[in-house]
Formats: C-alpha cells, sequence, structure tokens
C-alpha cells in the first residue's frame, strides 16, 4: 500500500473493480507536482490482472501535435479493424484538427472503447495530462463521461492548474502527507538526526521528501544541517523540476530574482525580515508581483513561503556562489539585537575560507543554545578555525553537545576528528566524556567507565569539580556493566579528588556513600528529593539514580530529561525498572517501549538490549513465550557479545520466569542457577532478592527444596541489611516453602501481612498470595484457600499475567469455586494498546493532542486517532468523561505520588 494513500488507493480499487463488473467510469488525480500522481496510477495498473490496459503520457514538444498522445494510447487496438480504427488512423494522420476531425475522433475513441471491453476489461491511464494535445484531450475527456454500462474505465493524472476534465470527471485529490506518514518514508532514507528537517522542509510532498534526502551530504545526514538555511550545503536538483523552475526564474526581473533567492535562503519565512535584507540588495516588496504571478512564491503579510517546496530548492542553486554570499550576508546584517545565533550562521553561510571572528561569533551562539543547537554551532565554529589547538576544543565541545543529544554517530565521528589536534588535557577528559557516552550507548558500559576514569586523572589538579563528576559518571558506568571493581576504582579516585568547599554540588557526597556501598553488594535508597537542575548537577543526578529506590525520584528525573534527548532513553529505562518494583507493569511497560524505540532510533545498541529485556521480562509475567522469547534473544545477543552481565541476567532472569509461569521449573531452576548471586546490577531495588526468591519457588517445585537454601540464605542476608518491607516479604515466603507444616502458615501470613502494608508490589503480592492459597488447599482448608487464591487471580488478570492468573484458577477450581468470566475491573484499560492507554492518561490529566504529540514524539493526528479509537473501549465520548475514569497517573509525569 502506498505511504498515506489508503483512501485515495480505495478509491482507484473501486474504479477497476466497478469497470470488471459493467460499470464503467473515469477520475481524474489531481494534484501539485511530486504529490504522487504517478505512483497512484501504478497502483491501478498493478490491479488489472486479466484486463487490457492502454496508457499514455502527456510531453510537452508533442502538445501541439495533433491526435498524438490518442496514436500512443490506442495502438494496441487499432487491430481490432472496423470503420472507427480507419476513421481515428485517418485523423491521426492527417494532422488536422478542425472541428470535423475533432468529432471524428471522439466517436471513434468511445466506439473503440467499448468494443476492447466487449471481451475483456479495459482500463485506460493518463498521465501528465496537464501536458496532452488538445485533440487528444478533447477525445479522451468526451469518452470518459459516457463510460456507463462499459467495462471500461479512465483514470487521468493532471497537475492542479490544468483544465483537463475540469467538468463532469470525479477527482481525486492526494493531500499532502502527515508527519507520520512523512517519517516513515524518510525512514529508510535518512538517519534519525537529519529526518525532522527533511521532513519540515518537504512539507508533507512525497517526492520532495526523497528528491530533499538525496540532495543532502554526509555530514547533513549525520544532521549538521544549517538550522536557518536548509539549502546552504546541498546539492543542486536535477530532472524536470529544475528546468521547469530554472526556466520560470530566469524569466523574472533581475530584482524579483534576488527577494526570491532571500527567501530560499531563509527558513524562518518571515515577510519583515526578507524584504528588509533584500532591500539592502536593491528589491522592494513591488518585486514580489512578477513571482507570485509565476507561481512561485506564496505571500501573506507576516510570511513568504513557496508555493512549492521544490522550487525553493532550485531558487538557491540557480543563483551563483557569490549572489548566495551576498544574500546570506544581507540577511546577518538584518538580525536583531537578540539573534546572535541566527547572525552567527548566516555570517558562516557568507563566509570564504576561514573566519576566526564567525567561528566565535558560533561558538559564543552554542554555549546558550541547546546541545542539539549547540553541536551545530560548535562544530561548523570548528571548520571556521584555522588555529589545531582552538579547533580541538571545538571539536571536543560539539562532541559533548552531539553524545548529550543522542546523536551518537555524529559524537564519535568529531571525536575521532579531535583527537589527533586534542593536546591540552581539559580538552582531552572532555572528548573523554563523549567518547565515553557513545561507548555506553553503543558498545559498553565498562569501556566507558575506563574511558572516564582514565579522563579524569590528568584533571584532578586543574579542574576537580569536573574530574569528580566524571568519576561521578564512571561509577554509574561501571555499576550497569555489572563490574564491582571498576565501581570500587572510581569510587576510590573520586573520594581522592581535592575538592574545594563549595565546588560542586552537595549531593556528590552521596554518589561516593552509595558506590562503596554498592561495590559490596548492597544499595543505599537516596529517598530525598533533589532539584535535578540543568548544567552538572543534572549530570550529578544521572549518576545518582541507580543508587535510588525513590520511584518520585526517578519519575521526575525522566520528566526532567524530556528535553535531553541523549539521557531519556537511560531516564526512562530507570523509570522502567521502578515502576516494575512498585507493581505497576503497565506504566513501565509503556515507557520501556518509548525507550526502545528512541534508543532503536539513536543506535544505542546497550540500551536497546537491555531494555528488550526488560520487555521480555513484562513478556515472561504475561505468559507471552513468543514474544518474550524474540524480544530477549536481541537483548542478549549484544549483552553477551560485550560482557554486560546486568544486561544478560536481565534476559535469563527473564526466560527462567516465563518457565516457572509455565510450569518448567526444573528448567526454570537451571537458569536461575546460572545467574550471579551478589554482583551489582541495573534493576530495581528487589531484583537480586526476587530472583533469589524464583530460585528458591523453582527448586522447592522441582523437587529438590535442599537447593532452596542457598538463595534462602542470600535473602535472609539481604533483609537484615534493609529496611525494605519487599525484601523482608520474600524471604518470609521462601522459609514458608521449605517450612514444616507447623511453621509455614506463621511465614506466609508474615509475607502477605508485609507486601499489603506496603502496598507496592501487587505482582509479588500477589504470587505470595497463589502460594499461600495452594499451601491451604493441600491442608484441605478450602475456604480460606479460595480467598487468597481469587485475591491473586484478580490481581493476575489486572496484570495481564496470563500464565499465573490461569495457575490461581486452576487452584480455584480445585477448591470447588466457580471461576465464570470476570467482568472488567480497570473500566477497559485492559483492552488499549501501550501507546493508547499512554495517550488517555495524558489526555485525562488535562494535555492537548499537540502537547501530547510532543511529549510522545507523535503527531496531533497521530494522538487524536488513538483516542477515537481509545473511546469507545473504555466507554466514554468526550475528554470531560475521560476525567472522570480512575486511568492512574501518565508514567514519567512526577504527578503522582509513589510509595517509596
Amino acid at each position: 500500500m502506498l505511504q498515506g494513500r489508503a483512501a485515495e488507493c480505495a478509491e482507484i480499487e473501486r474504479l477497476v473493480a466497478g469497470a470488471r463488473a459493467g460499470a464503467g467510469g473515469a477520475a481524474v488525480i489531481r494534484g501539485e507536482q511530486g504529490i504522487g500522481k504517478s505512483a497512484l496510477l501504478d497502483h491501478a495498473a498493478g490491479l488489472a490482472a486479466g484486463a487490457l490496459v492502454l496508457r499514455c503520457a502527456g510531453y510537452p514538444p508533442e502538445a501541439e501535435q495533433p491526435f498524438a498522445a490518442l496514436d500512443l494510447m490506442l495502438r494496441p487496438v487499432r487491430d481490432l479493424g472496423g470503420p472507427d480504427a480507419e476513421r481515428l488512423r485517418a485523423v491521426s494522420e492527417s494532422g488536422a484538427a478542425g472541428r470535423e476531425e475533432v468529432f471524428t475522433a471522439r466517436r471513434a475513441v468511445l466506439s473503440l472503447l467499448r468494443r476492447a471491453g466487449a471481451g475483456r476489461p479495459v482500463l485506460c491511464l493518463v498521465d501528465d495530462a496537464q501536458w496532452l494535445d488538445a485533440a487528444s484531450a478533447d477525445a479522451l475527456v468526451y469518452a470518459a463521461r459516457r463510460l456507463g454500462a462499459e467495462r471500461v474505465a479512465l483514470l487521468a493524472a493532471a497537475r492542479d492548474d490544468a483544465t483537463f476534465g475540469s467538468s463532469g470527471l470525479a477527482e481525486i485529490r492526494p493531500a499532502r502527507l502527515g508527519p507520520d506518514d512523512a517519517a516513515e518514508i524518510l525512514r529508510a532514507l535518512l538517519p534519525p538526526p537529519a529526518r525532522d528537517r527533511v521532513r519540515a522542509e518537504a512539507g508533507g510532498n512525497p517526492a520532495a521528501l526523497r528528491l530533499l534526502a538525496s540532495c543532502l551530504s554526509s555530514a547533513q545526514r549525520a544532521g549538521r544541517v544549517n538550522p536557518f538555511t536548509f539549502h546552504d550545503g546541498t546539492s543542486p536538483l536535477g530532472g524536470t523540476v529544475q528546468a521547469e523552475a530554472g526556466a520560470r526564474l530566469a524569466a523574472l526581473p533581475p530584482a524579483a530574482r534576488t527577494l526570491l533567492l532571500v527567501a530560499a535562503a531563509d527558513d524562518t519565512r518571515d515577510a519583515a525580515r526578507i524584504t528588509a535584507a533584500a532591500g539592502r540588495l536593491g528589491s522592494t516588496v513591488a518585486d514580489l508581483a512578477p513571482a507570485e504571478r509565476a507561481g512561485l512564491l506564496r505571500a501573506t503579510g507576516l510570511t513568504i513561503g513557496f508555493a512549492h517546496p521544490l522550487v525553493k530548492a532550485v531558487a538557491y542553486h540557480h543563483a551563483t556562489t557569490s549572489e548566495r554570499r551576498a544574500v546570506h550576508r544581507a540577511l546577518a546584517d538584518s538580525a536583531g539585537d537578540g539573534e546572535p545565533e541566527l547572525r552567527a550562521w548566516h555570517l558562516a553561510a557568507a563566509a570564504v575560507g576561514r573566519r576566526a571572528y564567525v567561528a566565535a561569533e558560533l561558538e559564543r551562539a552554542g554555549e546558550w543554545s541547546g546541545d542539539r543547537r549547540a553541536y551545530l554551532c560548535y562544530a561548523r565554529a570548528a571548520e571556521l578555525t584555522a588555529d589545531g589547538r582552538t579547533r580541538a576544543h571545538r571539536l571536543a565541545a560539539a562532541a559533548r553537545a552531539a553524545s548529550q543529544a543522542g546523536l551518537l554517530d555524529g559524537a564519535a565521528d568529531l571525536v575521532a576528528r579531535a583527537a589527533p589536534l586534542a593536546a591540552d588535557p581539559l580538552t582531552r577528559a572532555e572528548l573523554a566524556q563523549a567518547e565515553a557516552a557513545v561507548e555506553f550507548e553503543r558498545g559498553s558500559p565498562r569501556r566507558a567507565a575506563r574511558t572516564l576514569i582514565d579522563g579524569a586523572a590528568p584533571i584532578g589538579g586543574r579542574d576537580p569539580a569536573e574530574a569528580a563528576l566524571m568519576l561521578a559518571e564512571a561509577v554509574r558506568c561501571g555499576w550497569h556493566a555489572g563490574d564491582p571493581r571498576l565501581v570500587r576504582e572510581a569510587a576510590g579516585a573520586l573520594r581522592d579528588v581535592p575538592l574545594p568547599a563549595g565546588s560542586v554540588p552537595a549531593e556528590l557526597p552521596r554518589v561516593v556513600d552509595a558506590a562503596v556501598s554498592a561495590a559490596r553488594g548492597a544499595r543505599v535508597p537516596a529517598g530525598r528529593r533533589h532539584p535535578l537542575p540543568h548544567g552538572p548537577d543534572r549530570r550529578l543526578a544521572a549518576s545518582l539514580i541507580p543508587f535510588t529506590d525513590s520511584c518520585e525520584t526517578v519519575s521526575r528525573f525522566a520528566r526532567d530529561c524530556r528535553d535531553v534527548p541523549g539521557r531519556l532513553p537511560y531516564a526512562l529505562q530507570a523509570l522502567a525498572h521502578t515502576l516494575i518494583g512498585r507493581g505497576r507493569h503497565r506504566e513501565a511497560r509503556a515507557a520501556a517501549e518509548e525507550g526502545l524505540r528512541l534508543a532503536g532510533e539513536a543506535g544505542a545498541r546497550y540500551r536497546a538490549a537491555h531494555l528488550s529485556c526488560l520487555l521480555g521480562w513484562l513478556a515472561a509475567v504475561e505468559g507471552d513465550e513468543g514474544r518474550c522469547a524474540v524480544l530477549v534473544a536481541e537483548g542478549l545477543e549484544h549483552a553477551r557479545a560485550e560482557g554486560i552481565a546486568p544486561t544478560a541476567t536481565l534476559g535469563t532472569w527473564a526466560l527462567a520466569l516465563l518457565d516457572l509461569g509455565a510450569g518448567r521449573h526444573a528448567g526454570a531452576l537451571a537458569r536461575l542457577e546460572e545467574l550471579p548471586e551478589d554482583a551489582p546490577e541495573g534493576g530495581p531495588v528487589a531484583s537480586l532478592a526476587r530472583q533469589a526468591a524464583d530460585r528458591a519457588e523453582a527448586a522447592v517445585r522441582s523437587g529438590r527444596p535442599e537447593r532452596a537454601e542457598r538463595p534462602l540464605s542470600l535473602l535472609e542476608r539481604w533483609a537484615r541489611r534493609t529496611s525494605s518491607p519487599g525484601i523482608r516479604a520474600l524471604a518470609a515466603r521462601c522459609r514458608a516453602l521449605l517450612a514444616d507444616p507447623a511453621t509455614a502458615e506463621r511465614h506466609f501470613v508474615d509475607a502477605a501481612e508485609l507486601f499489603r502494608r506496603n502496598d507496592s508490589d501487587i505482582y509479588e503480592r500477589a504470587r505470595t498470595e497463589l502460594l499461600y492459597g495452594e499451601w491451604l488447599r493441600r491442608t484441605r482448608r478450602r475456604a480460606e484457600a479460595g480467598k487468597h487464591l481469587g485475591l491473586a487471580l484478580k490481581t493476575f488478570e489486572e496484570l495481564g499475567a496470563r500464565a499465573w492468573g490461569e495457575r490461581a484458577k486452576t487452584e480455584l477450581s480445585a477448591t470447588g469455586a466457580r471461576t465464570a468470566e470476570r467482568p472488567e475491573k480497570d473500566g477497559g484499560l485492559g483492552r488499549l494498546t501501550h501507546q493508547e492507554l499512554q495517550i488517555v492518561r495524558l489526555a485525562a490529566a488535562g494535555a492537548s493532542n499537540r502537547e501530547i504529540a510532543a511529549r510522545l514524539f507523535l503527531s496531533p493526528r497521530t494522538v487524536g486517532n488513538h483516542l477515537y479509537r481509545a473511546y469507545p473501549k473504555l466507554g466514554v465520548r468526550t475528554r470531560v468523561e475521560l476525567r472522570r475514569l480512575d486511568l492512574g497517573a501518565p508514567a514519567g509525569t512526577g504527578e503522582w505520588r509513589a510509595a517509596d
């Protein structure tokens, strides 16, 4: 199916189907150049199996030759013979197009099509109908209006301004594509950094999307596109677009061409700015008129834009290099006092060779702009810098900004270019941070930690605060690598940095304490709130996240990272882990899926691998064997290749949990016994404890209770170290599994009470109720067993944990209780897709479609479509009714209270 053309394709399919059924018809596909008219004609041809297809296309050099197009189209049916074919041949060969010849051609074409359709369906396809010769166009339109009872369909494609079939024929008008469809076309053509710019520049025109993508240089494909002039550095267009628009441009007066060039060089479309700059070059507002009459420009009181996105490209490249430089200089001189970035970029576009003052202006602009724009400013400044030392510094700054913006390919390229030039330790430290960020996401957290430790060592005396923040980040990387030796080394080096009072945030000592505790195999909850501001403190917040159990803190961190693309997938991963620890599996899945999508687009292989395993774990809880296996296989491939123990542990645990839920206890035990028992890892606080609890249950269930002693001893040790009710509850549950009948119940009661009192992890609480209910049933206390099994079943159904729910249902049936199908208890939430759930929660919280789209990286139209599908599932019709439902809070908003 053509991207975004489902409705148009359906109309064409109805037309072709009608012709097959003896109900002929005709339609004109009308639209601007590049909108996809020819592709729709090809789609029609693809539907014509068994039919006779007659095709022709208008050709400007033949537009004055009467009947040229008819001669081309009807050659296959001339062999039918008869007087009509002869008459048509005669008028074609005569070269005359008088009244009598035109009437003869009309009747002959209609008669020939009717005779051809008597044997099999006929499909006539006419492309570029605006360039047909007048006689052919007249005869075809005459026939098209009379195709009613024939097995003939005619489909023509014409531009908006063409008169072909302007009265009496149905029209199919393809609209410009929406953002989602445009992004889908670009997905196979461009890496993520350049997609948004090309999508915005093309304006939804399919041909423009493909042509503009093909015009980008390798640097631009990596995202380094001038933010104020898209075509600065692109290649000129070729083909008919260039020829047609170029001819119209050449026919304009010089002042009008200058004004068009200014408009093409200024992506803001600001009429005041464009006319002011054009005025410096001798053009006036009056010079807009010839361009508007030529169909090249569309101007309003506030904006000046091009009638077609490809005309803008032609207008920019139609000028000489010196003309373009003069225009950029005029635009720079017209920039206001509050627009230093715009001025710097136009100066850079006007520069010949390296210019120190322009590079300095770009660098200053980069210092206050966001990460993605800072990356562009620093990288362009480096290109304009002659001094090697200064260029290395600017390349390092660009690399770091690129890594923070999630532009990993760009960051890696800049690091490679800067490394041979960087001699200053501070510059090399900045490069180390960028290199570590790329290595962490694309390769190995272990190598990232080593890079940061080595990069921080030379600057401990010159910039102790920066060295400390680098080492704090190294602690985090070592933690995620599951390498306690690296964690201890980074933490030890951090303790040795000579920090003057007040030189770093007050939170930094907590990183040291948490790191040392982590290296001993324990976690230190970070329950206090911290503001997570911009700048160094935000980097510190990222370093603290692995060592906190505060759902509120992690949720706030995820919310604050919405404007830091490089950090957002990490924040969503941390949030998903924390939500799992609270039993909020739906929210966790939504956060993990968003993080996986963003990580995949950024090429963050480590992050994608970990989130795949995390989603595999959730699929295991749900009993979805196929999805779990696929997700875990994707994650384990990278984790095992790079030796990333936490991710490999998570994936193996997911497979073990799948086995446990399906009753394959021996297989579950074998997998769980492969896992490290005491290594730091990147999951939520209770991950190791929950793995130990699963291992004990698998051992008991497989008839090997002696192999449950080790995980029980680990649980009891962790329970003594921490105040976590969840870990104490898991320890009590495992004691119950191994206890004699006289004491088992006391431990089950303790475990259930701890989970109920904490009101956090409803999944583990349901697992406890299930085990307790099974034990009660085996002791013939069926009524009591039914109570606990019913609670477990209800929770499993709410979580979508089908395998565990079936187990609870089987046990409940064995007590004699009825297990009829339950009505939906979640108000229909279980029927929503994960993305629908995210959207309805945000909508219920008061967010508009545009705000939701910005939050979830969707288009407003897509948001509206999701709401349209979700409303019937929830039994509502309006946003007002939606707000009355208990939908929970959107993941990552920080707007709901978490039980810390």
